[in-house]
């Protein structure tokens, strides 16, 4: 689940009996800082990675990050 206001968004993972999984949340988060893509996980089971970039993020450093999170997406 993707949700958030503005330039502060989360996405929610969940395992595929739909509960709440930080496993694959943290797993996510350390790929992406190997990559160095720095993320923070949050909410109440720990599933939630969100992103707040600031608001003055150059167009191609946003781009790359996009890019690179998807990558590691498309790998879960």
């Amino acid at each position: 689940e993707i949700r958030g206001y503005g330039s502060m968004m989360a996405a929610e993972f969940n395992d595929a009996a739909g509960k709440p999984s930080a496993e694959i949340a943290k797993a996510i988060q350390q790929q992406a800082l190997e990559k160095g893509l720095i993320m923070l996980t949050c909410g109440v089971y720990g599933n939630v990675i969100r992103f707040l970039y600031p608001l003055t993020i150059p167009d191609a450093q946003f781009e790359d990050a996009l890019a690179l999170l998807a990558g590691i997406l498309r790998e879960h």
